[in-house]
C-alpha cells in the first residue's frame, strides 16, 4: 500500500513536468517557425532580385527574336551584348530548329560565352556539339511552365558545373521559332545562397519548378528533403517553403531542431531535473515490487515461449506431411508419424503421377528442432527431384548431392525411395542406409509361389524382409552412386516401411521389440501402429515412430508399350525391359541375353517389316512365376521367323546362306520362341527363364 501512494505521487509529478516541457517545446517551435518565415521573406526578396536577371534576359531575347528579322550573325552580336550586360552569365544563345538556315547547315545557334574576362561569339552546332540532344533544348520544348531550369551538369567547354535556363519561342500557330537560353554556374548560385543565409546553421536550397534540386547551401551538398513529393524529415528540421516569382524557382529554408532546444533549454532545466527525479523514484519503487517475483515470471515466460514455439514447429512439421492417403481401386497408401518430442526427424512423403506411385520414408540423425529442419529440407528436395528424375536412384542421388554440399554438422538421413507401377506391380526402390522393408504376401500370391520369395518365407509365414543394398545415408558424400533394386507386388500384396523407432521401441521392462517380433506383428496384420503402442505400453518412447504401408489392390497387368517403328525408340523399350526384368528378379546374365534378343527383333521390324508401329508386352511367367514372357507385335508384312531354316554356324562363310544369323541368335537365347499372326498383326513371343 505504501508503495502505491509513493508511485501515484511520483507519477503525478512526472505528468506535470512532462506537460510543462511539451508546452515549452511547442511555444519555442512556433517562435522558431515565425522567425524562419520572416527570414524566408527577406531571402526571397534578395534572391528574386538576383535571379530576375535570367528571367528578364530570356524575355528580352524572346522579344528580339520574335519581332526582329535579324540574321544569325546579327543575333550573335545581340547575345554578346547580353553577356556584357549580365556579368553572372556564362553563355547566351539562340538555338534555331533543324535546317532553319540552309546556308548554315542542320545546326544554327548564334551564341556568345564568357571565358574569364573575355567574351567570344560564334555560330554553335555541329556533329560534336548537337544541341538538339541537349537537356536544355528538349526541356524547353516540353516544359509545361514558363521556361525550363535544367539539372546541374558538367560543361566540358568551361570545366564547370552549370545550370541552364531556357525557353521556347513559338509563333501564333504554335510553330517553333527558336529556343533561347542562358548558362550560369553552380558556384555563383551557391555563393548567392551563402550570402543570403540569415545564420550559419540554416540550410537554404533552390529547386526547379519540376522539383529537381538546383543547389544547396549545406556544406556537403545534401538535400534536406525531396521537394517533388513534399517529404521533409520533421524529426530533424523546421522548414519554410516559398516560390520565387516570376522566375518559377522554389526555395526552402530549414533550421535544425536543436534551435528549438537552444531557446527553451535554460527554462526547462529545473522541470527536467524534477521530471528525471520522478522517473528514478518510480523506477526504484517498481523494482522493489518486481524483484521478488522476477525470476518466477522469467522462467514461466521462457517455458511458455518455448512451448508455443515447439507447438508452432510441430504444426509446421505435420503440415509438411501428406495426409490425403490414396484409397484407389488399384493402390492404397497409409502412413503414421509420431514424434518422440514435439518435433522430430522422421519423414515420409508420396505422390502419384499417372500409373506411378512415388514414396519415401526416412530418419534424420539427432532429435528436436535441428532434426525437424533437416527433415523438412529432405521432404522438399524429394518433391523437387521428383519433377526432374524418372528413377528412385536419380532422386536419391540428387537429394544426396544437395544435402552433402553444405553440411558442416554432418547431419545425415537414412531413407528409402520407391516407385510403384500400380498396373504392372513393378516396384523399383533405392535404399540409403535405411531399414529393410517388409513384404506381405497375399493368400493368392502364396498359392502361386515364387522361388525367391518361397526361400524367404519360413514356417508358412506371410511376411518377409526384402533384401536391400545398404548404400550410404544421405548427406555424407555427394558423389556417391547408389544401387537401384526391384521387386514385384502382386494383387493384394503390401510393402511395409518403417524407421528404427519401431524395431528399437522398448516396453516397460526395457526389452526391445526387435526385428523378429516386428516381422511377426506385420504377418499377423491389423493396425500395426496400435500393435507397437500396445507393446510399448506405459514406457517412455525412445525415438520417433513412423510407419507406411503401400498396398496393391488390383490384379497385375502386363507392361505394354507401343511406339513408332523407328530405331530411336529402342532406348525407351530397352529401359522398360531392364526395369521389368530387375523387378521380376532376373539375374544380370539372363537380362543381358534377353536384351540382345529383343534388340535383334526390333531392328528387323524397323528395317524389313514396313510396319508403322511396334508394341512390346512384358509379363511375368504364369507357371510358378519363373519366366519372363516378352511379346513383340507389329503391323508389318507377315513374317514367321520360327519357320526360317536353321543356319549352319559351323559352315565356311562363303558356303553359308545369306541372312538368318539374327534369328539363330534369338533362338539360342530364348528358352521358348513362338509366332502367330492375328488380324493382320505379327506376334512373336520370346520366353526366358528368370
Amino acid at each position: 500500500m505504501r508503495y502505491r501512494i509513493h508511485i501515484f505521487a511520483a507519477l503525478f509529478l512526472i505528468v506535470g513536468m512532462g506537460v510543462q516541457i511539451v508546452a515549452s517545446y511547442r511555444q519555442a517551435r512556433r517562435h522558431v517557425q515565425k522567425r524562419l518565415d520572416l527570414e524566408m521573406q527577406i531571402a526571397q526578396e534578395k534572391l528574386t532580385f538576383e535571379l530576375y536577371d535570367a528571367y528578364d534576359a530570356v524575355g528580352q531575347l524572346e522579344k528580339i527574336v520574335r519581332e526582329d528579322q535579324s540574321t544569325p550573325e546579327q543575333l550573335m552580336e545581340v547575345t554578346r551584348a547580353f553577356i556584357e550586360r549580365y556579368p553572372n552569365f556564362y553563355t547566351c544563345y539562340v538555338a534555331f530548329p533543324e535546317n532553319r538556315y540552309a546556308e548554315q547547315g542542320r545546326w544554327c545557334c548564334p551564341s556568345s560565352y564568357r571565358v574569364h574576362d573575355s567574351i567570344f561569339s560564334n555560330i554553335y552546332g555541329d556533329e560534336g556539339h548537337d544541341y538538339f540532344k541537349r537537356e536544355w533544348y528538349d526541356g524547353a520544348l516540353h516544359s509545361l511552365e514558363a521556361g525550363y531550369w535544367s539539372q546541374p551538369y558538367r560543361d566540358e567547354d568551361f570545366d564547370e558545373t552549370i545550370y541552364t535556363y531556357s525557353d521556347d519561342i513559338r509563333d501564333e500557330e504554335g510553330k517553333l521559332i527558336a529556343v533561347v537560353g542562358l548558362d550560369f554556374s553552380l558556384r555563383w548560385m551557391s555563393e548567392l545562397l551563402k550570402r543570403f543565409k540569415p545564420f550559419d546553421d540554416v540550410v537554404l536550397e533552390l529547386y526547379s519548378s519540376s522539383g529537381a534540386l538546383l543547389t544547396s547551401s549545406d556544406k556537403n551538398g545534401n538535400a534536406v528533403g525531396r521537394l517533388d513529393n513534399g517529404e521533409f524529415d520533421s524529426k530533424y528540421w523546421v522548414v519554410s517553403r516559398r516560390t520565387l516569382n516570376p522566375v518559377g524557382i522554389n526555395m526552402i529554408i530549414a533550421v535544425p531542431q536543436c534551435f528549438i532546444w537552444e531557446g527553451i533549454l535554460p527554462g526547462i532545466v529545473l522541470p527536467f531535473c524534477v521530471f528525471l527525479l520522478g522517473i528514478i523514484v518510480v523506477a526504484v519503487l517498481f523494482r522493489r515490487m518486481w524483484k521478488d517475483s522476477q525470476e518466477k515470471v522469467r522462467l514461466a515466460t521462457e517455458k511458455e515461449v518455448m512451448a508455443r514455439e515447439l507447438q508452432i514447429a510441430h504444426g509446421i512439421q505435420m503440415g509438411i506431411l501428406r495426409h490425403d492417403f490414396p484409397m484407389d481401386d488399384d493402390v492404397q497408401v497409409h502412413a503414421d508419424l509420431i514424434p518422440m518430442r514435439e518435433v522430430g526427424g522422421d519423414l515420409y512423403d508420396f505422390h502419384r503421377e499417372g500409373d506411378n506411385l512415388w514414396f519415401i520414408v526416412g530418419d534424420v540423425s539427432g532429435k528436436g528442432v535441428p532434426a525437424a529442419m533437416f527433415m523438412s529440407a529432405t521432404v522438399n528436395l524429394f518433391r523437387a527431384a521428383g519433377r526432374r528424375q524418372n528413377s528412385p536412384k536419380g532422386i536419391m542421388e540428387e537429394i544426396n548431392m544437395v544435402l552433402s554440399d553444405n553440411n558442416p554438422s554432418m547431419t545425415f538421413v537414412t531413407a528409402l525411395v520407391g516407385k510403384l507401377n500400380v498396373k504392372t506391380g513393378q516396384l523399383l526402390y533405392c535404399n540409403a542406409g535405411h531399414c529393410e522393408p517388409i513384404k506381405v504376401k497375399s493368400e493368392r500370391s502364396k498359392v502361386k509361389g515364387d522361388r525367391r520369395e518361397d526361400a524367404a518365407l519360413q514356417d508358412g509365414a506371410s511376411a518377409y524382409r526384402i533384401e536391400v543394398e545398404p548404400n550410404i545415408p544421405l548427406g555424407y558424400d555427394g558423389k556417391f552412386r547408389f544401387v537401384e533394386q526391384g521387386t514385384m507386388l502382386g494383387e493384394g500384396e503390401q510393402i511395409v516401411l518403417y524407421t528404427d523407432g519401431v524395431t528399437e521401441a522398448r516396453n516397460s521392462e526395457r526389452v526391445m521389440l526387435g526385428m523378429k517380433r516386428w516381422t511377426e506383428m506385420v504377418a499377423q496384420g491389423g493396425d500395426l501402429l496400435q500393435a507397437v503402442k500396445r507393446y510399448i505400453g506405459a514406457a517412455e518412447p525412445t525415438d520417433d515412430i513412423t510407419l507406411m504401408t503401400v498396398s496393391k489392390v488390383s490384379a497385375v497387368e502386363p507392361l505394354t508399350l507401343r511406339v513408332e517403328s523407328k530405331i530411336e525408340h529402342w532406348t525407351e523399350l530397352r529401359a522398360a525391359l531392364r526395369n521389368y526384368a530387375l523387378c521380376a528378379g532376373m539375374n544380370v546374365r539372363a537380362m543381358r541375353k534377353i536384351e540382345v534378343a529383343i534388340e535383334e527383333v526390333v531392328v528387323n521390324i524397323v528395317n524389313y517389316s514396313g510396319a508403322e508401329w511396334m508394341e512390346m508386352e512384358i509379363e511375368k511367367g504364369k507357371v510358378k512365376g519363373e519366366r519372363l514372357e516378352v511379346t513383340l507385335r507389329d503391323n508389318g508384312g507377315m513374317f514367321d521367323p520360327t519357320q526360317q531354316a536353321e543356319v549352319d554356324t559351323d559352315a565356311v562363310t562363303a558356303d553359308r546362306q545369306i541372312g538368318g544369323l539374327g534369328i539363330a541368335l534369338v533362338r539360342q537365347i530364348a528358352d521358348e520362341l513362338s509366332y502367330r499372326r492375328r488380324d493382320g498383326i505379327n506376334e512373336l513371343i520370346i520366353t526366358k527363364n528368370i
